[in-house]
């Protein structure tokens, strides 16, 4: 495969604020929340029943896709999907905008509650991965994607549509609506599906101008924040703090995905690692935008409690993968983290500690 050069890098890298540099961040309060790829799928009343017991348990985000939706009543994490909603981009370059729409209404409801939303405008592993193969991995395949200027084009085209998306319920251009959209991912998980290359010298050039068009279409002075959406996918990978997610000065927010073990086995691993983590992003804000207990394993009630207790001691935000809708259909997907929400987990204990504790950092406007 071709790669851009290691020159255009060493520029992009060098253009970086040293920690020196940066102002320090004053603290606010931390909090907490969820994702959800597949709400938008889902009856009006249903969503609505949702975000509002999300709310009333303290949660403050919830992390949307901009993806499809199978429709005809298919059980997807236990909820039924009624609409089916089509990927954003089936061809290149023309969008089906129904799918946006969708989206739109849910974040309608995701204001009415008074909570936020992180939106991931592309999954990466929809690029020949474990979600799938959409038209830009039937195109260019998982490595071409991050390299061909047609495929950076192509991709920077997707997000200007997104971001200038005038809400066919709400109104608002997604790109000024701060008061609900908290921030935008790059993607979710960029090179999660060729890890190896996370490490190459042209991530960081991908990452940088990716975020840096980004900014450009927001506005420098926008609040809206620009997340990385967990460098490689799970910090296990390696990824995470490469330079890709650390040194572009127009990524505001290096999002960690962690799915960690029992909290008796490694007592203080989340207090630990965001110790360690505010060392590595240049000042950049640092989050846990996925975690999740194996619910086969171990004792999701138990765990739930324990490995919040620990994030909220040390002043970490957090969103699980994932806090689920109650229960109206069974569905074996091999997927054993998420949790309905009327389980019997306790949710509210943790997310309004989150709510009364100080962060590390300041989520002031943010959050």
């Amino acid at each position: 495969m071709k790669f851009f050069g290691l020159a255009l890098a060493t520029f992009i890298l060098g253009s970086s604020a040293s920690p020196a540099q940066l102002d320090p961040r004053a603290v606010s309060k931390s909090w907490g929340g969820t994702s959800n790829y597949f709400i938008q799928g889902m009856a009006d009343d249903l969503q609505e029943k949702y975000i509002k017991a999300l709310a009333a348990t303290g949660a403050r985000v919830i992390r949307v896709w901009v993806n499809a939706q199978p429709g005809n009543n298919a059980c997807v994490k236990g909820s039924r999907s009624v609409t089916k909603l089509l990927d954003f981009e089936t061809t290149i370059g023309q969008y089906n905008w129904a799918t946006l729409d969708a989206l739109d209404k849910t974040l309608v409801l995701v204001e009415k509650y008074g909570m936020k939303a992180l939106v991931s405008p592309h999954d990466a592993n929809a690029l020949h991965g474990a979600n799938g193969n959409d038209i830009y991995g039937q195109t260019w395949g998982p490595g071409y994607f991050y390299e061909k200027q047609e495929a950076i084009d192509a991709f920077e085209a997707r997000l200007r549509a997104i971001f200038t998306y005038k809400g066919k319920y709400s109104g608002k251009v997604w790109k000024d609506w701060n008061s609900t959209i908290m921030a935008f991912d790059i993607e979710n998980e960029p090179f999660s599906s060729k890890t190896e290359e996370c490490k190459y010298s042209s991530a960081p050039t991908w990452v940088c101008g990716r975020s840096k068009t980004m900014r450009d279409i927001l506005g420098a002075n926008n609040p809206i924040k620009i997340a990385t959406g967990g460098f490689g996918g799970d910090i296990s990978q390696g990824c995470t703090f490469e330079a890709g997610a650390t040194s572009c000065p127009s990524v505001d927010i290096v999002s960690v995905h962690r799915y960690a073990g029992p909290e008796s086995s490694n007592p203080s691993q989340w207090t630990n690692s965001y110790n360690s983590w505010l060392k590595q992003t240049n000042g950049k804000l640092v989050f846990v935008e996925e975690w999740g207990i194996n619910g086969t394993k171990y004792s999701q009630k138990d765990e739930f409690a324990s490995n919040t207790k620990d994030m909220n001691a040390g002043g970490l935000p957090f969103l699980y993968w994932q806090i689920l809708p109650e229960k109206v259909c069974d569905v074996s997907d091999g997927d054993p983290f998420g949790f309905f929400i009327n389980s019997g987990v306790d949710i509210s204990t943790p997310m309004n500690n989150a709510k009364a504790t100080n962060s590390k950092q300041d989520w002031s406007g943010i959050v």
